[in-house]
Order: structure tokens, then C-alpha cells, then sequence
């Protein structure tokens, strides 16, 4: 395991609002799991998770998996370019059934876990609510 600098910068838009823009910068691991990239650090108050543990998991081309688990929330997500997925989203306030519609991932990342991910998808709640999402993940 490799500690490593991990910047998130997300950004979410619900039909009508401007985007929410959340950047966090901080500290995390980086090791290879069976040829697969594994990031791992924990949420500051910024991301309105405290304390939860992220993993994010890239398969190096168009798959990415992030695991989260917390008292705020945890959650099993699954992206891949081109394809939907459905999860759950457990939160203090109720599970949560989410469609994930990825549209697109790419993956820049070298063996020492250097490198840049990018992330677009669509989140839908429930029967209604959708945001689009992005995710660029930094690591040095």
C-alpha cells in the first residue's frame, strides 16, 4: 500500500439548479488488487460525509467501482461506459434504490496509481429525481 494526494472534484446538476461543485483534496492509499487500481481515503466534512470510507476501484479502461461505507452513508456503485446500473444508497435517513446511466470513464493511470479518472452518469431516485453527475479524480 502506497499513501498518495487524492483531489475529487464532483459536480452535480438537478434539472432547473446550477451545479454543485465539491472539491476535496486529501491524503489516501493506493495499491493493486488482481491488475485492478485501488484508491482508498477518508471524506471530510466538505463532502457532507465525514468519516466514511471511500474506495474506488478502476479496472484501468471504461469500469469503475466505488464502495462507500459510513454512519452518513454507504453505498455499492457500479459505472461502466455505455451501460445502466441500479444500487442502493443507505443513508441516516432511509435506503435509497438509485439507477446509475454512465456515459462515459476514462482512465489515465499508471502502475504507481499516478494518474487522472473521469466520470459522467446520470443518478436517478426513486421514479423521479435525476441529477448528471461528474467526477474528475486526481492522484499524485
Amino acid at each position: 500500500m502506497k499513501d498518495i494526494k487524492i483531489k475529487v472534484i464532483s459536480t452535480q446538476t438537478s434539472k432547473g439548479e446550477n451545479p454543485l461543485i465539491t472539491e476535496l483534496t486529501t491524503e489516501g492509499s493506493f495499491f493493486m488488487d488482481d491488475d485492478q487500481y485501488c484508491f482508498e481515503y477518508i471524506e471530510s466534512e466538505i463532502s457532507g460525509m465525514e468519516g466514511s470510507v471511500t474506495r474506488l476501484i478502476s479496472d484501468g479502461g471504461k469500469r469503475l467501482t466505488m464502495k462507500r461505507k459510513g454512519v452518513q452513508a454507504s453505498a455499492f456503485l457500479e459505472f461502466q461506459e455505455g451501460e445502466k446500473s441500479k444500487s442502493s444508497y443507505v443513508t441516516e435517513y432511509g435506503t435509497f434504490a438509485v439507477v446509475l446511466n454512465t456515459t462515459k470513464v476514462e482512465c489515465g493511470l499508471d502502475q504507481s496509481g499516478k494518474g487522472k479518472i473521469y466520470l459522467e452518469y446520470k443518478m436517478t431516485f426513486g421514479m423521479d429525481a435525476e441529477t448528471i453527475n461528474k467526477l474528475e479524480i486526481t492522484t499524485s
